[in-house]
């Protein structure tokens, strides 16, 4: 069984659009959830978002056309859709648009974490007793400046380095994936009490609606983008 609730909104952003886009799949068995935040500081961020999940969703149709099962061909066929996506956009805007993306890819008994940027995955489930984070920040710490710089994108950069991580997850596990528009404006003990919500109590939409809280109660700056995700043995 797989439970999921999603939102995206622009927040109390300076651009006064949603760069933003969220995508959430799944057939009961299998499911493909994913965040693209358009890159700050760069034009038409809110279409490279969009089209990244685009490309995700026709990925999807594959899996479900296919009847793709396995974790490894799934991962295949959306890394291989996010590789167009990639040169789409370079195609039509040149080295000046880009977006980042984490996408979860759950089937019965594993998963798989894809992601370009740093757009974040968390996980609770039996061996991890504490919050996890299994996607990586592709950013590079620029010295003496509290800004960070983005090293990997779907759309700019010559080719996207594609990071992908496998895990078996047992028979319950919960997850969270968030733009840094959620992580940012919390404190980390407020996700973890998140991910616990609806590990314990599968609140998915609840968990969900107290973070967004939070980030608007501390100014909610940036575009606002979180799934929350339970996926469980039907024992459970």
């Amino acid at each position: 069984m797989i439970l999921n609730y999603g939102f995206t909104e622009k927040g109390n952003s300076k651009k006064g659009i949603n760069q933003d886009s969220i995508i959430t799949r799944c057939n009961g068995s299998v499911g493909i959830f994913a965040v693209s935040d358009g890159v700050g500081g760069m034009q038409n961020g809110e279409i490279a978002s969009s089209m990244v999940c685009e490309k995700i969703d026709e990925g999807w149709y594959i899996v479900e056309k296919q009847k793709l099962t396995d974790i490894k061909d799934i991962v295949s066929t959306i890394k291989n859709k996010l590789l167009e996506c990639h040169k789409e956009i370079l195609s039509k805007f040149g080295n000046v648009c880009g977006a980042t993306v984490v996408v979860l890819v759950i089937n019965k008994s594993d998963c798989a974490v894809i992601w370009a940027g740093d757009s974040r995955c968390y996980i609770i489930n039996k061996d991890f007793n504490s919050l996890t984070m299994l996607s990586k920040d592709d950013i590079e710490i620029i010295e003496n400046e509290k800004n960070a710089k983005l090293t990997n994108a779907i759309g700019f950069f010559s080719v996207p380095m594609l990071n992908v991580m496998y895990l078996n997850y047992g028979d319950k596990a919960a997850f969270l994936l968030m733009s840094d528009g959620i992580y940012k404006y919390v404190n980390k003990s407020s996700i973890l009490d998140a991910i616990k919500l609806c590990y314990v109590f599968d609140k998915v939409e609840q968990a969900s609606k107290n973070l967004k809280l939070e980030v608007y109660k501390n100014g909610a700056g940036d575009n606002l983008s979180l799934i929350t995700i339970v996926v469980k043995d039907e024992k459970h």
